[in-house]
């Protein structure tokens, strides 16, 4: 018994010690159209039906939601932008803060997180640890003149539909999320 609880021990110590792991935190949603209270509870409205959201600060002269994610929920990007569309108005800039731990980047880099991928766009090679905040640069996440920077900074063709090509390798057409720091 004490010798099958050691090797529990070890393998747990073990994927948790050389394991990279991220976590959204919160976010920084700039929204495009809010102009008085009505438009900003229209938003804040539609933002609060989403599950993962647990808390939504607003600065009504800045046209900014600044969201607060439940722990351990799996945080929909695309979720937060339909409800935003689905209220009548559009997303200006993204930027979400995100737990890393020991994760190194580089331009181009593809990161794998909660069945979604993330790929590092204009970044220098670094590890990331602890809270990052990260821009998202893809059309609808971001201004158009924002994003058409970030098409040029890239050879990679998945930034131009956010969905996976040949460039990634990868075999399906997943969802694809472009981020700067």
């Amino acid at each position: 018994m004490k010798t099958k609880k050691t090797i529990l021990t070890l393998l747990i110590s073990m994927l948790l010690g050389s394991t990279a792991f991220a976590n959204f935190v919160s976010a920084k949603v700039k929204v495009t159209g809010v102009t008085c209270s009505m438009c900003s509870n229209s938003v804040h409205k539609a933002l609060s039906s989403l599950s993962f959201i647990g808390k939504i600060d607003v600065d009504l002269e800045n046209a900014e939601f600044m969201l607060t994610f439940k722990p351990n929920e799996k945080v929909n990007i695309d979720a937060i932008k339909e409800k935003i569309e689905g209220a009548g108005f559009s997303v200006g800039q993204l930027i979400a803060n995100f737990a890393f731990n020991n994760v190194e980047i580089n331009k181009d880099f593809h990161y794998q997180y909660a069945d979604n991928t993330y790929h590092f766009v204009d970044v220098k090679n670094q590890k990331l640890n602890n809270t990052v905040a990260i821009r998202f640069v893809d059309k609808g996440l971001t201004s158009n003149k924002e994003h058409k920077k970030y098409v040029g900074l890239t050879s990679y063709q998945c930034i131009k539909s956010g969905k996976s090509e040949n460039c990634c390798n990868a075999v399906s057409k997943k969802r694809i999320y472009h981020v700067t720091l």
